[in-house]
């Protein structure tokens, strides 16, 4: 049998130059065929041996397990011709287009009335298209086979690594910028959440979360960083990854999950590239676009990243300290909802003018641990939530791995063109509708 292998491998290298680009084509068909969504022509194996060929970036592998799921003599060409053929079969069957959707977000559906359970209204709520639901399918396969730990993720997750600050410097601290003006305000804001309760409450979520490793250096972005100075060079490289990433992230993350996070971000970014306004009502969002506060998220975006308002320390302090998290700096806590109701339970952010004292006794409890803040901060966070730790690297390598599937593009092309050059759509989990919050464009911060 391994010889029987070597001998097809042979004869395929000998018919294909995997180096061109219609013969890569002709292998994406074969996949099409192999994979098993043309009834009768593929096969479940051909299908297992293509995914595990793609993993691994071996075209050859690809082109002949594609090849050894049709029943036709002659080998990869002639695959790869009955697979154009059948191409609009599998397509139909598949529910959308791999190509459109790999370039621009899946069709939009016109809203639809909804009701608001707790104020008894009707209110224009978003609906998916077929088109939309049919990536929603793959999408939920995808993930599945995500979550059971089938694919390589492209960044090696254990070897993630802090931005280097010195690059990116900052205006601003809110440890001073974000602290009450009177004496007598902080000293208020310290009775109420300076006690001996609170400290030891968060001390504890520090000691349960910094015991998972995949919850410590959450914010360590230094691979991702670096993929954008290799494709773009690093002065643009750096420019691109502080707003299309960095301050990206810091608009989108009011409400926001990492993931949701991450969507609305590049979505923004897709937007900008093609010099296209964000829609006013989130129900006109395409797929996978929501959230709680999508439209207010969006709506910060607008401001901070295609008006040119940049972050202010004293005005929006979260915003401001969860982009120079992902900059590499350490030294400043992000305060998020989070964090605020390990404070006191039920509290959705700092109230008022308290974002300083609040980040101030996490500093103070980090200096006693002997981290850095921000080190200190993102494993309370998951200490409090009380779930499995999940690096901020890794919502980006479940984000291409995703993509890849839904698109057919390689890892490589969805990291490249579509999260750096902005060139098409990211992929992530997605809600058929949005509420009224996400709807009125409410958020817990104002620019």
């Amino acid at each position: 049998m391994e010889e029987l292998i070597k001998e097809l491998r042979r004869r395929a290298a000998s018919m294909v130059s995997l180096n061109s680009p219609a013969d890569q084509d002709a292998a994406d068909i074969g996949a099409d065929i192999a994979l098993g969504f043309v009834p009768v022509v593929g096969t479940a194996q051909a299908g297992r041996d293509f995914e595990r060929a793609r993993r691994d970036n071996d075209k050859l592998g690809m082109v002949l397990s594609a090849a050894a799921g049709v029943p036709v003599v002659g080998g990869v060409a002639k695959a790869a011709n009955k697979g154009r053929k059948a191409k609009n079969t599998v397509d139909a069957l598949r529910g959308y287009d791999p190509a459109k959707v790999a370039v621009d977000y899946p069709d939009r559906a016109p809203p639809v009335w909804k009701m608001d359970k707790k104020k008894g209204e009707k209110f224009l709520g978003k609906d998916l298209s077929p088109e939309a639901k049919a990536v929603q399918k793959a999408r939920q396969v995808a993930q599945k086979d995500i979550d059971a730990g089938n694919y390589t993720p492209y960044f090696n997750v254990d070897e993630r690594y802090y931005v280097d600050a010195s690059n990116y410097p900052l205006q601003g601290d809110t440890l001073t910028d974000a602290m009450p003006k009177k004496q007598a305000t902080i000293d208020k804001y310290k009775s109420r959440f300076d006690t001996p309760e609170v400290r030891q409450r968060l001390q504890a979520a520090f000691l349960r979360g910094n015991a998972d490793p995949n919850a410590q250096r959450w914010y360590a972005m230094g691979q991702l960083e670096k993929a954008y100075t290799d494709e773009l060079g690093e002065k643009a490289g750096r420019a691109a990854f502080k707003t299309d990433f960095a301050d990206a992230m810091a608009a989108t993350t009011g409400g926001a999950d990492p993931t949701d996070n991450l969507m609305m971000a590049h979505y923004g970014n897709f937007q900008r590239a093609r010099n296209q306004a964000i829609p006013d009502k989130a129900y006109d969002l395409p797929f996978p676009i929501g959230g709680r506060y999508a439209g207010g998220n969006l709506e910060m975006y607008d401001k901070v990243i295609n008006r040119g308002r940049n972050f202010v320390a004293g005005e929006t302090p979260k915003r401001f300290n969860f982009s120079a998290n992902f900059q590499g700096h350490r030294n400043r806590a992000t305060i998020d909802e989070q964090m605020s109701g390990g404070f006191e339970k039920g509290l959705k952010a700092p109230p008022g003018d308290s974002y300083g004292v609040m980040e101030a006794i996490v500093g103070d409890i980090a200096r006693q641990n002997k981290v850095p803040a921000a080190e200190a901060q993102d494993v309370m966070w998951a200490g409090l939530k009380g779930t499995a730790g999940k690096p901020m690297i890794q919502h980006v390598n479940e984000a291409i791995e995703r993509t890849a599937r839904i698109t057919g593009l390689s890892p490589e092309e969805v990291l490249r063109k579509n999260l750096i050059r902005k060139m098409g759509p990211m992929y992530g989990i997605g809600a058929a509708g949005v509420g009224t919050a996400a709807l009125m464009g409410q958020d817990e911060d104002e620019l």
